[in-house]
């Protein structure tokens, strides 16, 4: 029964992601689809990889990578709840937002402020209340929730919008910086210089959110903006990805050459190789 309310989310999603269908100018995409890992690569310089992992039944991770005419719009979303319920979070969440994104690009005239960071905002609202809606409504979906982030490329400038700790990276020079903060406990502790990073790293509460979608205190979510230069790097990734890999590790990935692709696809294997003790999703991209 979850599977299906999946599925059929995922399904309607399908329609609206005009990138994955259409491709990059002109370029026919690359799809690949297995109960192991799925692999979008819209052209050279984009990628979408998820991956099951060696220890989960199943991938609560999701990606979306869409085109809406004016700018690119990727999402990472990285469920919670139990059984199928944290697959169901992260479908409904990356659809909704998907859906408001859509909506205020269409119809920009009906916001008061038609800006990326308020309509992101908007965005974010719509998918805390789908997602909330329906863990209260059924009881076996009770307490589900999903980390997500969005980002919005409009020209060299990247917008992005998250909570929980689905991160974003950019490389520029040579040099990773993460341009998130995670909303944790221990993310925070961090913060105060009570852990080091290699200690939150392995700490036993890692995983324990401050905000997610569908937490029923509400979210706020954190935007940042970001100029792009020729060259840089943008890495949107779940926890899998990050918690598996030091960042000196995924640096040297990141400058490597190579399509989006194939370095999207090195990165899900070292994290696989590292143990694959969770669902691991990654989206890659370098500004042209």
């Amino acid at each position: 029964m979850m599977k299906s309310l999946v599925e059929s989310v995922r399904g309607r999603l399908s329609g609206t992601n005009k990138t994955i269908t259409e491709g990059v100018d002109g370029i026919v995409p690359v799809l690949e689809e297995s109960s192991q890992r799925r692999l979008c690569a819209p052209s050279g310089d984009l990628c979408g990889i998820t991956d099951i992992g060696l220890a989960r039944d199943n991938n609560e991770d999701d990606f979306h990578l869409s085109s809406d005419g004016r700018g690119q719009l990727w999402i990472v979303a990285d469920g919670m709840g139990g059984q199928a319920a944290g697959e169901l979070a992260s479908a409904i969440a990356i659809e909704a937002i998907v859906e408001s994104m859509t909506t205020t690009t269409q119809t920009p005239s009906a916001e008061p402020d038609g800006s990326v960071p308020h309509r992101l905002r908007n965005a974010f609202a719509l998918a805390q209340e789908r997602v909330l809606c329906r863990s209260v409504a059924q009881q076996e979906l009770k307490g589900m929730g999903s980390a997500a982030l969005a980002a919005y490329l409009d020209g060299d400038i990247l917008h992005v919008c998250h909570v929980g700790d689905v991160r974003c990276y950019v490389l520029s020079g040579g040099v990773l910086e993460q341009i998130t903060r995670d909303h944790s406990a221990v993310a925070e502790l961090v913060s105060e210089g009570v852990l080091t990073v290699e200690q939150a790293r392995s700490h036993q509460d890692r995983g324990a959110l401050n905000q997610a979608i569908g937490f029923p205190r509400g979210i706020n979510p954190d935007i940042n903006c970001q100029k792009l230069k020729r060259g840089d790097r943008v890495l949107i990734c779940s926890d899998g990805l990050w918690e598996s890999l030091t960042n000196d590790e995924i640096t040297t990935v990141l400058v490597s050459e190579g399509t989006m692709r194939q370095l999207a696809s090195v990165l899900a294997n070292r994290a696989i190789s590292a143990g694959g003790e969770d669902n691991i999703t990654v989206i890659l991209y370098e500004q042209g």
